[in-house]
């Protein structure tokens, strides 16, 4: 049996693990009262993580994501309806962190030897 190793390589990215909240759930409910899929965001999906780019101190990371929310904001948005009329407007930072939980983390780690593929 091959010695399991002791160390990983870290990956030149920081993680941002994104859980929708509440108003994120009821945006989805107005437009389809009937659709139970925002559940499986909770019971099966989990988060979503986003690799930003690297940063040594979270402060960084704090002010990268202040000025670039909305891209994640309108990808979590168009994940679930491609029509942007009937996406939120005006979205803030503010809203961001309303309708989102987040943490942020600079040690990322690859398990695997294989290289990382993007689809």
């Amino acid at each position: 049996m091959e010695p399991i190793p002791v160390f990983f390589e870290m990956v030149d990215r920081t993680a941002l693990v994104l859980k929708p909240r509440q108003p994120f759930y009821d945006w989805l409910k107005s437009i389809e009262p009937d659709n139970n899929e925002p559940e499986k965001l909770d019971n099966e999906e989990g988060p979503m993580v986003y690799l930003l780019p690297d940063f040594d101190e979270m402060k960084d990371v704090e002010k990268w994501l202040k000025k670039n929310f909305d891209m994640i904001f309108t990808d979590q948005l168009n994940n679930w309806y491609t029509d942007e009329t009937i996406w939120v407007q005006n979205r803030t930072f503010k809203l961001f962190k309303e309708w989102f939980s987040y943490s942020l983390h600079t040690m990322v780690y690859d398990t695997l030897e294989e290289p990382i593929e993007k689809i």
